[in-house]
C-alpha cells in the first residue's frame, strides 16, 4: 500500500509505472478504492501532530518514548575541548517502568465470569465451567508472557494493541510411506499478538472506544515465505512479488511500483469494518479474500454471531475525559524529569571530575599540562614560579543536591524507591511501612484499572472463540444417514474445593439436546457423575447449544493485580481462626479447614479432617445407623453439586 503512482501531463491520466499482470474484477477494484482511502486516512492520523501529545504526532511520541525506555544515549561532545565531559545517562525511567510492570503483573489477571440465561437469571454452573475453560486456555498458551509484554508496551507507548486469534494450522510429517498432515500444536489454538503503534490504523483519534471506530486496518511486514505459508493456496498468490506493490490508478487499472522500503519483505493489510461486517485481506495490494466480495464477513464473532474487532488497546494514563483515543505513557510522563536528571547527572560528574583533579594556574612556570600530572613524577620549576589551583569554580555538593531533587521528581511521577525494593531511608515504624505500601497501591490503582479493563476485553474475545471453536462438534461418523458428532473434552487440574485438590473433567455432549429434564432426572444424572468421578474428580457434562446461548459478563478484581503478602495472610487467618473456633454459630470443620490448615497445606487440608461419621457423639450411637444414613445422604448431595449437568 506504500508509495504512489506518478503521472505525466502528456499521458492524460495514465501512470508512468508499468501495467501490472494483476487486473481484478471491477467489484474488487471498488473495494480497493475504499481500502486505499481508509489506509491513507489512518496513516495521516498516525503522523498528525496533536496538542494532547505536546504537538507531536503519535509516531514521534512513540519514537521518543522508545528511546527513553531503551536509555538511548545520543553520544558525547564532539569538540576537542569538551571531550573530558561526562555524557552518560542513567536508566531511571527504565527501572521505574520495570518496577511498575512487576507490580502490575505480580498476579496473573483471571477474569471472573457471570453467566445468565434469557430470563436474566444467573447460572452459577455455567459461570464456573466458562471460568475453568478460560483457565484451561490460559495455562496452555503464551497468554501470561504476552500479557507481561503488553503491560510493558502500554507503559512505554502512547498506545499498544493486543490481538486475539484462534487458529487451526497444519504441518507435514515425513514418514517412509507418504507425507501426512497433522495439527501444528505451536500455531494452533489461541494465538496472542502484540501490535505496535504503527501497525494499527484508525480513522477517528477522538473516539476513545476501539469497537466504535468506523474501521480498523492491521498492517504488518513479514517475509515472503511466512506470507506464502498463510495465503499460498489462494489463486491470486501467483501475483504477489517481492519488492513490488500493485496500485490502483485513476483509470481503474493496476500498476506495479517498487516497495519504498527496498527490502524483500511483503506487507499484509487487513481491512475490517464492523458495522458493515466486512474483512478484506491483501498482500502487497493483491486481493486474497473471497472472490465473492459480498461474502467477506469479519472472522471474529460473538456468541450471538455478531462481528467484533479482535483487537484490544492498552494504555497507561488517560489524557482527557474519554475523548482522545491515545494515552499518556508512563515514559512520556517522566520525560521532562528524566531530561533534567540526565543533565544534572552529567553536571554532577563534571563537577566531581573538576573537584577531584582541580585545574591549575601557573605564574612564571610556563605551561604545565596533563603530561606532568603523573604520580611520583618530578617536574623542576624556575625560581619564583607559582602553581595555584582554580578553587571555588565548581560546587559538587550543590549539583548532587539538585540531582536528588530530580530523582525525587521522577519518583513522584512513578514509584517510591522503597516499593522498588531499594533500601533508601528506612522508616522507623511498621506503621510507616504499611502507609508507604498503601500509598504505592493507591498510585498504581489508576494504572491497574486501565490495564485491568484491557484484560477484561481480552477475556471477552477469548469467550467468543471458546464458544465458537471449542464447544462445537465435528462429524466423527455417519450412522444410518445421521451424522454423529464428536465433542472436545477438557481436563483441568489444580482446583481446590473444600480443602481437597480436585481435577475438573468438562465434557460437551449432545446427549441432552432437545430434552427437558425433571428435577428427579437431573438428580439421577448428578448422582451418576458423582459415582463416576470418585473423590478426586469433578465431572461436568455440558449441552453446548444451551451453553452457547447464555450471556457472559466479565468482571476484574483489581486488587488481585497487586501481589499479596502470603505471610501476612497466613497470620491473619490464624488470628481469625482463634476467634471463630470457639463461636458456636459457625461450622467448626470448615473454619479449621479454611483458616488453619489450608493456608499451610493448600489442597491437602481435607486429609487432616476427621470423617463426619467419626464426629457423631456417643449418646447418639443407638441411632447411629439411621443418623449415618441421613448424614451420608446429605454429604452425597453436597458433594454431587461438584458434578453438574447443564
Amino acid at each position: 500500500m506504500k508509495g504512489s503512482l506518478t503521472y505525466s501531463p502528456e499521458k492524460k491520466g495514465i501512470p508512468n509505472e508499468p501495467l501490472s499482470a494483476y487486473q481484478p474484477s471491477q467489484e474488487i477494484s471498488d473495494i480497493f478504492a475504499v481500502v486505499k482511502n481508509a489506509y491513507e486516512l489512518g496513516d495521516e492520523v498516525l503522523n498528525r501532530p496533536f496538542r494532547e501529545l505536546n504537538d507531536k504526532s503519535v509516531i514521534q511520541r512513540a519514537n521518543e518514548d522508545q528511546q527513553a525506555w531503551l536509555s538511548w544515549n545520543p553520544g558525547g561532545f564532539t569538540d576537542v575541548d569538551s571531550e573530558w565531559r561526562w555524557s552518560g545517562v542513567r536508566p531511571i525511567t527504565r527501572n521505574k517502568v520495570i518496577s511498575t510492570a512487576a507490580h502490575l503483573t505480580a498476579q496473573l489477571i483471571k477474569p471472573t465470569i457471570f453467566a445468565q440465561n434469557d430470563q436474566d437469571e444467573e447460572d452459577k454452573d455455567a459461570s464456573y465451567v466458562m471460568g475453568s475453560l478460560l483457565d484451561y486456555n490460559i495455562q496452555r498458551t503464551d497468554y501470561e508472557l504476552a500479557f507481561l509484554y503488553g503491560v510493558l508496551s502500554a507503559l512505554v507507548n502512547p498506545v499498544s494493541y493486543f490481538e486475539v486469534e484462534y487458529a487451526e494450522s497444519y504441518q507435514e510429517l515425513n514418514n517412509k510411506k507418504k507425507p501426512k498432515k497433522v495439527i501444528d500444536d505451536e500455531l494452533s489454538g489461541f494465538q496472542f499478538y502484540l501490535r505496535p503503534v504503527d501497525e494499527i490504523l484508525i480513522p477517528n483519534p477522538y473516539q476513545f472506544h476501539i469497537q466504535k471506530q468506523d474501521f480498523l486496518i492491521s498492517r504488518r511486514r513479514m517475509s515472503y515465505e511466512d506470507a506464502e505459508a498463510i495465503h499460498g493456496e489462494h489463486d491470486n498468490w501467483i501475483y504477489v512479488q517481492r519488492g513490488l506493490h500493485s496500485i490502483l490508478g485513476e483509470d481503474g487499472m493496476f500498476y506495479d511500483i517498487e516497495d519504498i522500503d527496498g527490502d524483500s519483505l511483503v506487507e499484509e493489510v487487513t481491512y475490517r469494518h464492523r458495522r458493515q461486517d466486512v474483512e478484506v485481506v491483501s498482500v502487497n495490494n493483491i486481493y486474497l479474500s473471497n472472490e465473492n466480495v459480498k461474502n467477506n464477513p469479519i472472522k471474529h464473532r460473538t456468541n450471538k454471531d455478531k462481528p467484533k474487532y479482535p483487537i484490544v488497546k492498552l494504555g497507561a494514563e488517560p489524557i482527557d475525559a474519554m475523548r482522545f483515543f491515545f494515552y499518556k505513557s508512563l515514559v512520556a510522563k517522566m520525560s521532562n524529569d528524566q531530561e533534567l536528571y540526565d543533565r544534572m547527572w552529567q553536571l554532577s560528574m563534571d563537577a566531581t571530575f573538576l573537584a577531584t583533579m582541580t585545574p591549575v594556574v601557573t605564574i612564571g612556570a610556563g605551561r604545565i599540562d596533563q603530561s606532568v600530572i603523573v604520580p611520583g613524577l618530578v617536574t623542576p620549576l624556575p625560581a619564583g614560579a607559582e602553581v595555584k589551583p582554580l578553587s571555588g569554580i565548581v560546587n559538587p555538593a550543590a549539583s548532587f543536591a539538585a540531582l536528588r531533587e530530580a530523582e525525587n521528581a521522577l519518583s513522584e511521577s512513578s514509584q517510591d524507591p522503597q516499593t522498588q525494593g531499594q533500601q533508601g531511608n528506612l522508616p522507623q515504624t511498621a506503621r510507616q511501612s504499611i502507609l508507604i505500601q498503601q500509598n504505592a497501591e493507591t498510585n498504581l490503582s489508576l494504572l491497574s484499572r486501565m490495564i485491568g479493563y484491557a484484560a477484561k476485553e481480552v477475556g471477552e474475545l477469548m469467550i467468543d472463540d471458546i464458544i465458537r471453536y471449542q464447544t462445537t462438534g465435528q462429524v466423527n461418523e455417519v450412522i444410518a444417514g445421521t451424522p454423529r458428532l464428536k465433542f472436545k473434552s477438557f481436563i483441568l487440574g489444580g482446583k481446590v474445593k473444600e480443602g481437597k485438590s480436585v481435577t475438573d473433567h468438562i465434557r460437551f455432549t449432545d446427549r441432552f439436546a432437545g430434552q427437558e429434564m425433571t428435577p428427579e432426572q437431573k438428580e439421577t444424572e448428578e448422582l451418576r457423575l458423582f459415582q463416576e468421578a470418585g473423590e478426586d474428580k469433578a465431572i461436568f457434562e455440558i449441552n453446548p447449544l444451551l451453553f452457547a446461548r447464555l450471556d457472559y459478563l466479565i468482571t476484574i478484581d483489581y486488587e488481585q493485580m497487586t501481589k499479596k503478602n502470603t505471610s501476612f495472610e497466613r497470620a491473619f487467618k490464624l488470628e481469625v481462626y482463634d476467634r471463630l473456633i470457639s463461636n458456636p454459630f459457625v461450622d467448626q470443620i470448615s473454619v479449621t479447614r479454611d483458616f488453619l490448615l489450608e493456608p499451610l497445606v493448600k489442597g491437602e487440608a481435607s486429609k487432616y479432617i476427621k470423617q463426619a461419621e467419626a464426629l457423631i457423639p456417643q449418646q447418639l450411637q443407638p441411632e447411629q445407623g439411621r443418623a449415618n444414613g441421613r448424614l451420608s445422604e446429605r454429604m452425597m448431595q453436597s458433594q454431587a453439586m461438584q458434578s453438574q449437568t447443564l
